[in-house]
């Protein structure tokens, strides 16, 4: 007797985080976002390093979370993200909180010029979005807005040895900010590729959907990936930014040299 074969799923786009952060999606990943904003911000300027008035670039940044608290902390902040809807709002709380800060429209895979900086930030897991030739270019054009010795501190809750230790889930519900995210993930081996399926709602009865796909990279192959792009004197963190990163760890950090 034969099994009914189930259609498999269409493929997530290459280009999904286009359009993305809107609607519900940006409400949810604000609300979640504030939850670990403090500590995130406090470890990324830990690993910074440098003095008041250094020159930084958060990439992408969202809604600012962690560029807006650079800012408040005496660093000359540009934010860069392709949501404009979040950019417009980073620059209202930028101008509600009196702070200095600029926020630009611009894509991970074609970076603005914005001459070059001292620091360059990449955090909330967008690492592993883009397909491997884009990741590629997308690491040499954060090189190019570094000036020499300039620091990368690049951050990643999808590298092998942090996600694949443990079971991915297929499917979870999470909430934030009164709005349910419901999530089904499938994990495509061939490609390396986790793919999730989203439903967000709110308590007024509002549905939207949404899907996202994260290329998966173990530690040795972001190293070299670096190390390809011209960054040197690479130093991979745990969640913490202290210990060293090891499998398990529910996040890479790693700090890099232009």
């Amino acid at each position: 007797m034969e099994t009914a074969q189930h259609p498999e799923p269409p493929r997530v786009p290459d280009d999904w985080f286009v359009g993305f952060h809107t609607g519900l999606v940006a409400r949810f990943w604000r609300a979640a976002g504030a939850t670990m904003a403090d500590r995130d911000a406090a470890i990324v300027a830990s690993l910074l390093d440098l003095p008041a008035g250094a020159s930084v670039i958060d990439v992408p940044c969202a809604d600012g979370r962690i560029a807006l608290r650079l800012a408040a902390a005496g660093f000359a902040v540009t934010g860069i993200e392709i949501a404009a809807e979040e950019v417009e709002h980073a620059r209202a709380l930028a101008a509600t909180a009196g702070l200095d800060a600029t926020f630009l429209t611009g894509d991970l895979r074609d970076l603005p010029d914005t001459g070059a900086v001292d620091a360059l930030v990449c955090w909330g897991n967008s690492f592993g979005y883009l397909p491997h030739a884009d990741t590629v270019r997308s690491l040499a054009g954060m090189h190019r807005q570094l000036r020499p010795g300039g620091r990368l501190v690049l951050e990643s809750m999808t590298v092998a040895e942090s996600m694949l230790t443990g079971t991915i889930a297929p499917h979870s519900q999470i909430e934030f900010g009164g709005i349910v995210m419901r999530r089904t993930n499938r994990y495509n081996a061939a490609e390396s590729r986790l793919e999730t399926e989203y439903v967000f709602s709110d308590e007024s009865g509002a549905v939207e959907r949404s899907h996202a796909a994260h290329h998966v990279y173990t530690a040795a192959e972001v190293a070299r990936l670096l190390t390809h792009a011209g960054f040197t004197e690479l130093r991979l963190l745990g969640e913490d930014g202290v210990e060293p990163y090891a499998l398990g760890a529910s996040r890479l950090i790693v700090v890099a040299t232009a």
